[in-house]
């Protein structure tokens, strides 16, 4: 399952950004997602989550998700 959030707050960083995704994941489902898929320009390394640069996922957009081994998205 995923979560959907956009934030183009420049004055953010994109580890503030995936920070809040985070939170409003664990705040939703009741618990902590294992990864996020973002664009190439907003891949960062973020402690506890893996974060994958994907080419379809459009500039500030992140989606936040947990997922069985092996089901992560290509």
């Amino acid at each position: 399952m995923y979560l959907g959030w956009f934030d183009d707050d420049r004055k953010k960083t994109t580890h503030n950004k995936i920070e809040e995704a985070f939170e409003r994941y664990v705040s939703k489902f009741g618990g902590p997602p294992t990864y996020c898929l973002c664009n190439v320009a907003d891949a960062i390394d973020y402690e506890g989550l893996e974060v994958k640069a994907v080419q379809y996922v459009r500039p500030n957009h992140f989606w936040i998700g947990s997922a069985e081994a092996g089901e992560l998205a290509a």
